[in-house]
């Protein structure tokens, strides 16, 4: 039962954090004036690198780039 008890707290511990991840990641919307860069985004897992940081990237703001057709000024 102890066994049992610990590898549900192990994966809770483990599986939030994941969870959290991609949920931001599918659910971000980029600030107002700005538009996420696709290309740049691809072009960074072409060259090898991993899905977990380009999420990690996204969801830090790290492929806003500025919308030259935002109404925002």
């Amino acid at each position: 039962m102890e066994t049992l008890i610990g590898l549900i707290v192990f994966g809770l511990i483990i599986g939030i954090p994941l969870y959290k991840r991609e949920h931001t990641f599918n659910n971000r919307i980029s600030p107002d004036g700005y538009k996420t860069d696709y290309g740049a985004m691809n072009h960074d897992l072409t060259n090898g690198m991993s899905k977990n940081d380009v999420k990690d990237k996204f969801n830090r703001g790290g492929y806003d780039i500025p919308d030259p057709y935002s109404k925002k000024k």
